[in-house]
């Protein structure tokens, strides 16, 4: 994810939020954008429409 956002030109860095609840799950990581490019960024990371369900 960060790697699209890098192509677009969207500085991005991972935040680690701590320590897991589930031992061996790894660690929980957020992707943080910059409020000017929040909106770009979801739309780049948001799955296709399926464009046969219309």
């Amino acid at each position: 994810m960060q790697q699209l956002l890098a192509a677009h030109q969207i500085p991005s860095r991972i935040l680690d939020l701590g320590i897991a609840p589930c031992l061996g799950s790894g660690s929980p990581a957020a992707l943080q954008v910059r409020s000017v490019d929040r909106w770009t960024a979801l739309l780049l990371l948001s799955p296709l429409e399926d464009e046969l369900s219309e």
